[in-house]
C-alpha cells in the first residue's frame, strides 16, 4: 500500500532516548544486538547524532515499501543502505509512525532492523 503526497509525513523525528537508551545502549534487552551491529559500521555513543543523521536520511521515498496499520495510527516501512560512517552500508528496515490524532503528522521513529545481505 502507498500513500499518497497529502499523506506523506511532513517531518520525521527521532526522540533522542531511541538512540541513546535503546541502540546505541550495549545492556538493552532489545538494542543490545543493534547497539553490536551498528558499531561495526562506525556508529558509537560518543557521537549519537551520526546515527540520527543517518537514520533521518534512510526515510526517503526511494526507500519506502509501504505502510502497516496501527493501533490509531500508520506505521511506514523504509528498506535500504544506512550511510555507515565505516566500511559498507549496511541494508536495514526502519519502521516510523504517524498517529492518526496528529495534525502535524510528524513520523516518529520506532526501530531498526538489519536486512540479510544481498548474495551476489
Amino acid at each position: 500500500m502507498n500513500i499518497g503526497e497529502e499523506d506523506w509525513p511532513s517531518r520525521f523525528h527521532i526522540a533522542p532516548a531511541k538512540i541513546t537508551a535503546y541502540l546505541h545502549n550495549p545492556d538493552h534487552r532489545d538494542g543490545a544486538a543493534k547497539c553490536r551491529f551498528l558499531a561495526a559500521f562506525g556508529f558509537t555513543p560518543r557521537n549519537p547524532d551520526d546515527l540520527r543523521d543517518a537514520l533521518l536520511g534512510h526515510c526517503r521515498r526511494t526507500h519506502f515499501q509501504g505502510v502497516l496499520p496501527g493501533y490509531q495510527a500508520v506505521k511506514l516501512c523504509f528498506e535500504g543502505p544506512l550511510a555507515a560512517l565505516i566500511g559498507i552500508d549496511p541494508q536495514v528496515r526502519t519502521v516510523w509512525q504517524v498517529d492518526e490524532g496528529d495534525p502535524s503528522r510528524t513520523a516518529r521513529f520506532i526501530t531498526l532492523k538489519p536486512l540479510p545481505r544481498a548474495r551476489p
